[in-house]
């Protein structure tokens, strides 16, 4: 004997090329006859757009005719609709409620028989056989407009991370910082390079767009054994702050064509979320900073940081690494040098990280490209960054000691520009862009 209810029933993927419609009037049918139940059929249909309530009435019940349970559709609401299917001698009343979000079609409801058997006596030989309905089904295009819903297009698939290097420049000397950004208002990030105490501004083709040296300034209390610096550019208005480490202060700038024009001073220079100083004398910066405008104290100075999307990478003098969202750092990455920075290549809204090795020796370097969930990984387990498979991979001549995102296209998407030194004291310029099959 059926119970009152036989069981909730969900749909599994779709049939064929069937349309959702078809599917809900073969899926009711199904249930209706399973559970036993007979013809003539009483057919309501609750949904929020009347355009959709009437297309699947309209198909249920067509359908429900062609299995010879002849079918009429009952304009009354769900509580009145089995009195309206008595006064009609309807056996069977099928009651759905339609509904739909954005990627799916909810199908809820139950099918009963109007009548019980008494015909034994006082009490009933038997219940009236009843089933509930409960369905769900992928929204397809049909659906979506009848019901005004948007139809979320399928995701294409991941395209891998691929990236390819180019060549900028070559100098005598190494770069020691590197800052991009819109100077000129194109959309279009130029490059800001300093060698040894020399400000060079280059245009995304690195072509040299100005010049400014630096050592006019008051010297620094103390100087690095090797050359440091620092160097922001920085929107409304635009301009350059440039700090060498053999200075005290750093030059506030502005570009007017092809020249570089001194505007200021300052002992202070923002390096994305983190304002902060140059420790006299070595190649580091100050613990204590301004973050978020908030003051704080790290552990120890840092060597770099890069921000992008609300992510700060913090590179520390001993070789690891912090990727910090809003919630603060969870753990440090072994192995990551000062050569290594934070930048949206693929335009998702999540920065990729691109590391160089620790290194201080050697006349090679490696750079390793990682997911911002495998840098966070790495950091939560104080693992190297060497212990995991990169997105992509490359080995080159001399150690990467600056880096940078930056979108030289102008087309919403960033590169990683970054400088090596040669184990000859020359030094250059490169671009990583991401490879688009």
């Amino acid at each position: 004997m059926m119970s009152a209810l036989l069981c909730l029933l969900f749909a599994a993927a779709p049939a064929g090329n069937a349309s959702v419609l078809e599917r809900v009037s073969e899926d009711v049918l199904q249930r209706v006859t399973t559970a036993g139940l007979e013809g003539p059929v009483g057919l309501t249909v609750e949904a929020k757009d009347a355009a959709f309530s009437r297309a699947v009435a309209t198909v249920v019940c067509g359908r429900l005719t062609r299995a010879r349970l002849s079918c009429e559709v009952l304009e009354a609401a769900p509580s009145n609709v089995i009195a309206l299917a008595k006064q009609r001698e309807l056996s069977t009343v099928v009651r759905l409620s339609l509904s739909t979000d954005a990627t799916t079609v909810f199908v809820k409801g139950d099918a009963l028989e109007t009548w019980v058997n008494f015909w034994a006596g006082e009490q009933p030989t038997r219940g009236p056989r009843a089933t509930a309905i409960g369905l769900s089904y992928e929204l397809d295009g049909e659906i979506a407009a009848l019901t005004g819903v948007p139809l979320t297009p399928t995701p294409a698939p991941a395209i891998p991370l691929e990236l390819k290097l180019t060549s900028l420049a070559r100098w005598n000397t190494a770069p020691v910082a590197l800052a991009a950004g819109d100077l000129d208002g194109d959309k279009r990030a130029e490059l800001a390079v300093l060698l040894n105490e020399e400000l060079v501004i280059l245009s995304p083709e690195a072509k040299v767009v100005a010049r400014f040296d630096l050592s006019s300034a008051p010297q620094a209390s103390a100087t690095p054994r090797e050359p440091f610096g620092a160097i922001a550019i920085v929107q409304a208005p635009p301009r350059v702050i440039a700090w060498s480490g053999r200075r005290a202060r750093a030059e506030v700038l502005v570009l007017a064509g092809s020249t570089l024009k001194a505007v200021g001073a300052q002992d202070t220079i923002p390096l994305d979320v983190v304002t902060a100083r140059l420790e006299p004398g070595l190649n580091r910066f100050l613990p204590d900073v301004l973050l978020l405008g908030q003051r704080a104290r790290f552990p120890t100075g840092l060597q770099a940081t890069s921000s992008r999307g609300g992510v700060t990478l913090l590179v520390w003098p001993d070789g690891t690494g912090t990727v910090t969202r809003a919630s603060g750092p969870l753990g440090r990455m072994l192995d990551v040098g000062c050569g290594s920075a934070l930048a949206d290549v693929d335009k998702d809204g999540l920065p990729e990280l691109l590391v160089s090795t620790a290194r201080t020796a050697g006349d090679a370097d490696e750079l390793r490209l990682l997911t911002l969930q495998a840098a966070e990984a790495l950091a939560a387990n104080a693992q190297s960054t060497r212990s995991t498979t990169p997105s992509w991979q490359a080995t080159l001549k001399g150690r990467v000691i600056v880096m940078s995102g930056a979108d030289l296209d102008g087309d919403g998407g960033e590169e990683f520009v970054f400088g090596t030194w040669l184990s000859d004291g020359t030094g250059e310029l490169w671009v990583a862009r991401r490879v688009v099959p």
